[in-house]
């Protein structure tokens, strides 16, 4: 029976695809019966709440064996990760800073290579929530930058909750995420103008929204 299955905050593709029996995304994200969903999100790794899944029937496989012979499996195991990338406004060399990450059951304390990059492998089921700590001077027993990382919870770019989001991450102070466009968001939305070269007005138009995407990444 198909179903439909509509994305909640914080869903990833992959999670949902497990939670009706599927070993991979691909297998809901490449359906025919998911053409519309793939043209809206052409980048399987950014969806988002309210988004429309369709849930197609599973089939069983039937495989021919051969007798006396050594039949060989192959199982798909599709893994998901937790990508962060650290860097200085000005540039400055981020290397060998030290960072302690701590995301579902798992804790990683490491030093940044040059490119500021650290990828983790996510546990199956774990929390999608976690936290960062930043050491940025050397000899600190305290970190220097604290922040909370919820993966799958950053909202569209044409939405004001996706535009605070993105500079709450990237340092300018927007306040709680919750779409309402008080002093605190405008004061984080002027500073990343400012910073960018951009017309300072609070306003996230089109311009501001455009290069918070190319300065995000998404």
């Amino acid at each position: 029976m198909t179903q439909q299955h509509t994305v909640a905050q914080g869903e990833t593709l992959l999670r949902i695809a497990r939670e009706y029996g599927y070993k991979t995304s691909t297998a809901l994200y490449n359906h025919p019966s998911n053409a519309e969903f793939r043209a809206l999100r052409p980048d399987p790794n950014l969806i988002y709440p309210g988004d429309v899944i369709t849930i197609p029937p599973k089939k069983e496989k039937f495989m021919p064996l051969r007798a006396n012979s050594l039949n060989t499996f192959v199982v798909q195991n599709e893994k998901e990760y937790f990508r962060l990338q650290v860097s200085y406004d000005d540039g400055d060399d981020i290397t060998g800073k030290r960072v302690v990450l701590n995301i579902g059951s798992q804790t990683i304390d490491t030093v940044l290579q040059s490119d500021g990059l650290i990828e983790v492998e996510l546990n199956n089921n774990d929390a999608l929530t976690g936290n960062v700590d930043l050491y940025l001077k050397a000899g600190e027993t305290t970190p220097t930058k604290s922040f909370a990382v919820q993966i799958g919870n950053l909202d569209p770019i044409d939405t004001l909750s996706g535009v605070q989001g993105r500079c709450n991450l990237l340092g300018f102070d927007c306040g709680k995420v919750d779409g309402i466009n008080g002093a605190k968001t405008k004061a984080g939305v002027k500073g990343f103008q400012f910073v960018h070269g951009l017309e300072v007005d609070a306003i996230a138009g089109e311009k501001t929204k455009a290069k918070l995407k190319q300065v995000y990444g998404s």
